[in-house]
């Protein structure tokens, strides 16, 4: 097959079927990758998946997502297409998802809840300092979940049960109001 022959990711351009991508689906001519959709930041998987669709998401959510990621550098690569952004709102790190890996970022996801974020590695480490756990046992690994309300997200974190304490979230930092 000639490289002209290849369907390629729309949103991060690469053609293989890889550990880190997962699998290509196409759907209506467009093609993506599993996880660059999931972890595309203005995704939402509005469908279950089916056989012959883009994991559940709709080819127009995911045409919105390119023109969005289209005014994007990737912070890795310096080319246009970076829909995969850092968890942290005043973060302003994009990647293509393939190369946030490269880059050092975390996934942060709870399948059971569908929700899929990235941390960048500098966020990462700051929010491993503070041994933060999305299933509330103790745990080394910082986990976020973003859960849908309407058409914003909010930003749910648990702290361990080894240093349980109260907090308000406000513009995606954390404020401990009260310490157990």
């Amino acid at each position: 097959m000639d490289d002209v022959d290849k369907v390629c990711c729309v949103l991060c351009l690469q053609c293989e079927e890889t550990e880190t991508t997962g699998a290509l689906s196409t759907k209506d001519e467009v093609t993506a990758h599993q996880n660059c959709l999931l972890f595309s930041s203005g995704l939402y998987c509005r469908h279950s998946p089916q056989f012959d669709d883009l994991f559940g998401f709709t080819v127009k959510d995911v045409l919105d997502e390119v023109k969005r990621g289209s005014k994007l550098n990737c912070k890795k690569c310096r080319k246009k297409g970076a829909t995969a952004g850092c968890e942290t709102k005043r973060c302003n790190k994009s990647y293509h998802y393939p190369c946030a890996v490269q880059d050092g970022a975390n996934n942060v996801e709870d399948a059971d809840q569908g929700k899929y974020g990235l941390y960048c590695s500098y966020h990462y480490k700051l929010t491993q300092r503070h041994n933060v756990s999305v299933n509330g046992g103790p745990s080394s690994v910082t986990k976020s979940l973003t859960c849908e309300a309407g058409s914003s997200k909010v930003r749910l974190m648990q702290i361990s049960t080894t240093q349980m304490a109260t907090f308000n979230i406000n513009e995606g930092s954390a404020i401990f109001l009260n310490a157990f």
